[in-house]
């Protein structure tokens, strides 16, 4: 019995484990994929005719 005790405690931890590692996993997918869409949007800098730069998207 107390093995049967043991193997369920260790089904319920592994169980639990691999549940916050699938949360994990789908949080840094979608980190990734808005850091990807962040990258695909191109910035430059251009020197304005005030010889100031500033921020340019480019699309």
């Amino acid at each position: 019995m107390p093995q049967l005790i043991a193997l369920g405690l260790i089904g319920g931890v592994v169980w639990f484990g691999w549940r916050a590692l699938k949360k994990e996993m789908a949080r840094i997918n979608a980190e990734t994929r808005s850091a990807e869409k962040e990258k695909q949007t191109v910035t430059s800098l251009r020197q304005g005719k005030d010889g100031v730069y500033r921020v340019e998207k480019d699309d």
